[in-house]
């Protein structure tokens, strides 16, 4: 079993699938005219872009932390 050790790549997946849902049934509502659609599709990409920040960090903190 693989486990994963750094809570920022949990983090980051986390963030980056919610923000992949939102963004998906935000497409699906703007073919259904929903009044919430701006804000689902506002959530799931900025959910997305704070999943890549986090991601980031975990590598950069990888790779200063390699002696």
């Amino acid at each position: 079993m693989v486990t994963i050790k750094n809570k920022y790549i949990l983090l980051a997946a986390g963030f980056w699938l919610s923000g992949l849902a939102l963004t998906l049934l935000g497409a699906y509502g703007k073919s259904h005219q929903w009044a919430s659609t701006g804000t689902l599709l506002t959530i799931g990409i900025s959910g997305q872009a704070i999943g890549f920040a986090f991601l980031g960090f975990a590598i950069m903190q990888a790779v200063f932390r390699k002696k």
